[in-house]
């Protein structure tokens, strides 16, 4: 199995960056928002990202229209049922996350990886709110998405061996660098970066 169909749940400033440069990897991707018009919002900030990159000469019209065409939206969770990867990037608030968790792992099926873009709840704890412990992961991004390069692949220690590694290559695939960390508070970037921060 390879990831093949790619679905993102928030199109906000994380969100819409992770649907963007899922699709343009070449990925089939659906972005789900609450409402029409956040969904609205969070494509019309793709496309202005893509158009900057076309003014620019770093993206040509070709490829944007195959980005765009690639990239779809919904206001129903269970419209990612089809997908082989869904990636929560919603607000940090654990009783959304858990409507979330529990509304995907019913829709989709038991093959389909779970994956949250949190930088400070538990993945732990989130893979509680499925049946699917070892299909469940951290993919936390770093923003702006579409030009930063790390992602951190957090494991728990429920994670399977095959989720990681389908999670680590698709993450290769869509041209990231990958580092692996364990489920603790901050994962690896944010517990570096804080203390530098806090220097007086």
């Amino acid at each position: 199995m390879a990831i093949q169909k790619v679905g993102v749940v928030g199109c906000g400033l994380m969100g819409s960056g992770i649907a963007q440069v899922s699709a343009q990897a070449g990925f089939s991707t659906t972005v789900s928002e609450v409402s029409r018009e956040a969904l609205e919002k969070g494509m019309g900030a793709i496309r202005g990202f893509l158009q900057g990159g076309l003014d620019k000469g770093k993206v040509t019209a070709q490829d944007m229209e195959a980005t765009l065409a690639r990239l779809s939206g919904t206001t129903r969770l269970e419209d990612l049922a089809a997908c082989d990867l869904v990636i929560e990037a919603t607000t940090e608030n654990i009783a959304l996350k858990q409507t979330v968790f529990s509304t995907l792992d019913r829709a989709c099926g038991p093959a389909t990886v779970l994956a949250s873009n949190t930088s400070s709840l538990s993945i732990t704890e989130l893979s509680t709110f499925t049946q699917r412990p070892d299909r469940f992961l951290g993919l936390h991004f770093f923003n702006p998405v579409p030009l930063m390069k790390l992602v951190e692949v957090v494991r728990t220690l429920a994670t399977s061996d095959e989720t990681y590694r389908l999670a680590a290559d698709w993450c290769r695939a869509i041209g990231k660098t990958v580092v692996t960390v364990g489920d603790t508070p901050g994962f690896v970037v944010n517990r570096l970066l804080m203390p530098y921060m806090l220097e007086p």
